[in-house]
């Protein structure tokens, strides 16, 4: 009896632990020691949790055009940091400053966006507490 009690336990512990292990800091991703720009134009804003996503289009130095993957911070932190639903829309030139994926993949974490065609700017780390590098 005393067997089950401490299996059952420790399986009760383990499922309630899996959702922090779940959501990670975002260095086992990303390479967060080198800071980038990225240019291009936004094709889609997918405005879902647990991350607002940018996709863009950004034209290589050879006239190739990669789509890039673009995560900011969740939704309501991206909203209170000045990203708002409307401040962009599809079609508009933009310039980020990202950690690109360590995998090498076109996807990126941004730090900060700014609309060419305003100039208005968002900064929307995923660094911990919003930290700016």
């Amino acid at each position: 009896m005393r067997t089950q009690i401490g299996a059952i336990l420790g399986l009760s512990i383990a499922l309630l632990a899996a959702p922090a292990f779940a959501h990670h800091t975002i260095s086992w991703y990303y390479n967060v020691d080198k800071l980038v720009t990225l240019k291009g134009v936004v094709t889609e804003i997918d405005w879902v949790n647990p991350h607002v996503v940018f996709h863009v289009d950004v034209t290589q130095d050879n006239g190739s055009v990669v789509s890039w993957s673009v995560e900011t911070a969740a939704a309501y932190q991206a909203s209170r940091r000045g990203l708002q639903k409307d401040f962009m829309k599809a079609g508009e030139l933009v310039s980020m400053a990202v950690f690109v994926a360590k995998d090498g993949g076109p996807k990126a974490a941004m730090q900060s966006i700014t609309s060419a065609s305003t100039g208005a700017t968002a900064t929307v780390s995923m660094l911990p507490n919003g930290a700016l590098r």
